[in-house]
């Protein structure tokens, strides 16, 4: 039965999973052989967006020991992501959250990521195109993307996927 860890620094506490039985706790408030599923019992204080997510609300988690037998091809790889972030999809990325889609670059003579997975920063209009700029974990540094160039769903990642989302090999590079 796995342990989970809750609270804030200096006052953690630590319970079973499947049962909340606090197993061992920092904090007064939340007495050994208590439940953190009872309401008396003080929950995680950080709000559900930063905070990372359990295994059973993580897409991605849910998923990773099915892409280990499926080849490592980053066509595989990405359509298996995008059927587990389906529930997530947006039209245009919002400055602030994580997002993974297929993107098909223009310009010529470039090598660019066709499976990206960024943190967007920045969304902008120029000459009727609609551009956003976000941090690539793929290629570690910020790039520019059309969102006309996007092919199909445009998945938002929650933040405590980006980490399971860094370990599955789905980058596809490409030259145009």
């Amino acid at each position: 039965m796995p342990i989970r860890s809750g609270g804030r620094t200096g006052r953690k506490y630590f319970y079973r999973s499947e049962t909340g039985e606090v197993t061992s706790s920092f904090d007064p408030n939340v007495p050994v052989g208590s439940n953190v599923y009872d309401d008396e019992v003080r929950k995680d204080q950080r709000s559900s967006q930063t905070r990372p997510t359990d295994d059973n609300s993580n897409r991605v988690r849910n998923i990773m020991d099915k892409l280990k037998g499926i080849g490592e091809s980053p066509d595989d790889l990405m359509l298996e992501i995008m059927e587990a972030l389906q529930d997530s999809v947006t039209p245009i990325p919002i400055p602030g959250k994580f997002y993974t889609y297929i993107y098909i670059a223009e310009t010529p003579n470039i090598r660019y990521d066709q499976h990206p997975l960024i943190a967007c920063t920045e969304i902008f209009q120029d000459n009727n195109a609609i551009y956003f700029i976000g941090f690539s974990y793929h290629w570690g540094k910020y790039r520019k993307y059309r969102i006309d160039r996007t092919v199909g769903q445009i998945y938002e990642v929650y933040p405590g996927e980006i980490s399971d989302l860094r370990e599955i090999p789905y980058a596809k590079y490409l030259n145009t």
